[in-house]
């Protein structure tokens, strides 16, 4: 892991050009790499991030005029502002990711995200993990009595694989429970463990047609089930059994199959 040296040497002449360019404006203060090549946890994958400082009585007019200096550091085939209207995320014609945020008068750091973000419909994150764990079993319960049946049935498998992520969300809720661990940033191999990580790969693939998503479903609800009921005894919580039950009956009934005894 590092900075400058470890990336796409493209990143270089990109880094140099742009700090050449900006630096020649007088109302710019400070160029600096930031994110992972600020913090030297680069790899050769990572992208580029410049923090841009400029005096805060011109930071308005010089941001408004980011579409002309950007041209002058580098063609981009991509660039807008989607998540503030500091932060610039483009894609130049080589192919290189390069994001610069421009600060009013000095740098300040987003704070990191606290909690626990489960699955893709939670309304708020859960401040500790054992609340975070309760969600992701019952949610997994809930939605194999519902939707995970109704979807099946009528043969909508291209809207059930598009809640794949929210499932594994749920899944990997129950790893951090297991490691006792916060959520991770962009590198998840480095939370999860090799056992986990084997786990996930072990579950049938998903594709938009029943048999699959059944499989799937299936797959992942009794890996979500069975990791989780241990830590539930472990951790004095209890463990939605009416719920459970409702579920296993609907699989049977609806689906033709017995779950066993993990769903029950």
């Amino acid at each position: 892991m590092g900075g400058l040296e470890v990336i796409d040497p493209r990143f270089v002449e990109l880094h140099d050009r742009a700090v050449a360019v900006l630096g020649a404006d007088e109302r710019v203060t400070s160029v600096s790499v930031s994110g992972s090549v600020g913090s030297g946890t680069a790899d050769e994958w990572s992208d580029l991030d410049l923090q841009v400082v400029v005096a805060a009585e011109h930071h308005e007019a010089f941001l408004a005029e980011w579409p002309t200096w950007l041209a002058e550091i580098t063609p981009t085939v991509f660039a807008r502002t989607p998540i503030a209207p500091f932060v610039i995320n483009t894609v130049t014609a080589d192919g290189l990711t390069f994001d610069l945020a421009v600060f009013p008068g000095e740098a300040f750091a987003f704070p990191p995200p606290t909690g626990y973000t489960v699955g893709m419909l939670a309304s708020a994150r859960f401040d500790r993990i054992d609340d975070a764990l309760e969600y992701a079993v019952v949610e997994q319960l809930r939605g194999m009595a519902g939707p995970f049946i109704s979807l099946i049935q009528r043969d909508e498998h291209l809207k059930h694989l598009a809640g794949v992520p929210h499932l594994l969300g749920l899944l990997t809720t129950v790893f951090l429970a297991e490691l006792d661990a916060p959520m991770p940033g962009k590198h998840w191999n480095r939370t999860f463990t090799p056992e986990q990580l084997a786990a996930v790969a072990a579950l049938p693939g998903a594709a938009a047609n029943r048999e699959a998503m059944i499989a799937f479903g299936m797959g992942v609800a009794e890996l979500v089930l069975t990791r989780a009921r241990p830590l539930f005894a472990d951790r004095g919580l209890e463990w939605p059994a009416p719920l459970a039950a409702v579920a296993a009956d609907r699989v049977r009934d609806c689906l033709g199959m017995e779950p066993g005894d993990w769903l029950r």
